[in-house]
């Protein structure tokens, strides 16, 4: 069996330049980065033209695995539209496989179920033909945290299924949001994408852990990311698996890209079947 599909999310070094974030990729031996339009003074948000950023990839030898992220997709406005519609059109001429889609977070947002359900497809459905026209798939994210307004896969999962609408969106698996706020369903066959990160402390509940907590993953790891990611491969999946961290001191260690590699290394011989891992 070959090497599980390694890339790295732009949190892996927010602060650092492009050509430091592609060093780390390098280093990490990974082949595939995942850009974020959520970082001031980076690519995207600086005004990186696609095109431009689409050919420093290239030449570095590292494909895209996602564009990260569309908030509040659930909250399908007129300003969501315009900025649905930049997103996709920056996504596809980077060529990104895909743009993550993230749910409402809002401790106050007084949605019932219904509204929840309602505001979900509209989203979705708003977000299609976008999609579509561009050849971008959504990858809709759960997220675990209070106030999320998707928590859990298989709400995800229906509301994809009854807009008949898995030729334009998958499921991007959070291994953090899934420990996070309990969930218990998996769904292999819709997942397009997977962000994993670490966590370590054992002093908070699930439920009571924050983005500042992920870090990389290793044998002291408690979110379960080995078992998460066997079940997955077990049962097909055999796209990206992107580290996600959050933690300051994670992206500020000076010895970043020898404690990544050494993360990617832990999670590739401790996921893969024994008898094959290198």
């Amino acid at each position: 069996m070959t090497r599980l599909r390694f890339a790295i999310n732009r949190t892996c070094a927010p602060e650092r330049t492009l050509d430091d974030f592609i060093g780390l990729a390098h280093a990490a031996d990974v082949s595939a980065v995942e850009i974020r339009n959520d970082l001031p003074g980076q690519e995207f948000m600086n005004g990186t033209p696609a095109a431009e950023l689409r050919d420093r990839l290239d030449s570095a030898g590292l494909a895209v695995a996602s564009v990260n992220a569309l908030q509040r997709f659930n909250d399908w406005t007129s300003d969501r539209d315009r900025e649905a519609r930049a997103l996709i059109a920056y996504a596809g001429e980077l060529g990104a496989p895909g743009l993550v889609l993230c749910p409402v977070v809002e401790e106050a947002h007084g949605w019932s179920d219904s509204e929840l359900a309602r505001n979900l497809r509209e989203g979705l459905r708003g977000l299609r033909p976008i999609l579509a026209e561009h050849g971008v798939l959504g990858y809709v994210e759960p997220l675990g945290m209070r106030g999320s307004t998707l928590s859990r896969q298989a709400i995800a999962v229906e509301a994809v299924s009854e807009i008949d609408g898995w030729s334009n969106f998958a499921l991007c698996y959070d291994t953090f949001q899934f420990f996070r706020c309990g969930d218990d369903r998996t769904f292999p066959e819709h997942v397009g994408l997977v962000h994993v990160s670490g966590i370590s402390r054992r002093d908070l509940m699930p439920a009571d852990l924050t983005e500042p907590d992920r870090e990389f993953v290793f044998v002291n790891d408690r979110a379960g990311n080995v078992e998460q990611l066997r079940r997955l491969l077990a049962t097909g999946y055999g796209g990206y698996i992107s580290m996600e961290p959050f933690s300051p001191e994670t992206q500020r260690d000076p010895a970043i890209g020898a404690r990544l590699k050494a993360s990617l290394e832990f999670l590739d011989a401790a996921v893969r079947p024994r008898e094959t891992a290198a």
